[in-house]
């Protein structure tokens, strides 16, 4: 994180690796559940036992309902740090 100060104002510019991380970090979610989706038609293609596909199918739910609650615990800090600063 680059800091620059200029009068009484902070300001903090992301690096550019920092950047890369963060966009892969937000889609990454979605390129698994896409690559999950084609893989579990191949598999129904295919008449392979569903098993995999169904127990990848919960654990995607999990990952997602766990970056949900990531979110809103961030924006709640943001929110906490912004009122009482």
């Amino acid at each position: 994180m680059i800091v620059r100060r200029k009068g009484g104002l902070t300001e903090f510019i992301p690096t550019p690796q920092e950047k890369r991380d963060g966009l892969i970090r937000d889609h990454a979610l979605g390129l698994l559940e896409n690559l999950h989706q084609r893989l579990a038609r191949l598999e129904r293609a295919s008449k392979l036992p569903a098993d995999e596909a169904e127990a990848f199918t919960a654990l995607l739910a999990r990952m997602r309902a766990d970056e949900s609650r990531n979110i809103e615990l961030h924006a709640s800090l943001i929110t906490s740090d912004t009122a009482s600063g």
